[in-house]
């Protein structure tokens, strides 16, 4: 799987989104229903970045965390994601073309569980995240749903001779998603 390069504009929202309808939603009539595509919600971004000072612990490598919640407006599942980068011999490793998994869900119609994948990647640098969700609806059809956002960061750092830390959050958004 690969990204695409695209020009994608900044996205800002000012009040957290309201997912708690996701949870009283109305039935599916039918799986295949759930593959028209809406929008992707994220929400509750946190990012976490850690460096030791010149003398490094050695229990407490370099680190960089991110995680937030992702739901999905056609099919109304809400999962987390939570991944990091790490430091290796002095360099960050380059995991911008790797999909992390993020919470595995189900969504029933009729009484028949559908398994969710969702998968997440992210530009640190940028602060792109591209969300990736599919499920099977039956033998042939299989649906998936991508969207890409970039997100602007609230980031507070603190330093010290000891460890640098950069805490950042970002505003909730919602992005639309198109088929895959």
């Amino acid at each position: 799987m690969s990204l695409v390069a695209l020009s994608l504009p900044v996205i800002e929202a000012s009040s957290r989104l309201n997912l708690g309808s996701l949870n009283g939603r109305t039935p599916h009539q039918s799986c295949t229903e759930t593959s028209t595509p809406t929008t992707f919600a994220v929400q509750s971004l946190v990012y976490l970045r850690f460096e030791a000072g010149p003398y490094p612990m050695e229990s407490q490598p370099n680190t960089t965390q991110l995680a937030f919640e992702v739901a999905n407006r056609a099919n109304g599942v809400l999962t987390t994601c939570s991944f990091q980068n790490v430091m290796y011999q002095g360099q960050w490793v380059d995991d911008s073309n790797y999909w992390h998994t993020c919470g595995d869900r189900t969504f029933a119609v009729d009484g028949v569980d559908h398994p969710v994948r969702t998968d997440a990647l992210f530009v640190w640098d940028a602060w792109r995240l591209s969300v990736n969700q599919s499920w099977a609806c039956d033998e042939v059809t299989t649906v998936s749903h991508i969207s890409t956002m970039t997100f602007k960061p609230n980031c507070t750092e603190t330093r010290s001779e000891y460890q640098y830390v950069n805490e950042c959050t970002a505003p909730d958004v919602e992005a639309t998603a198109s088929l895959q």
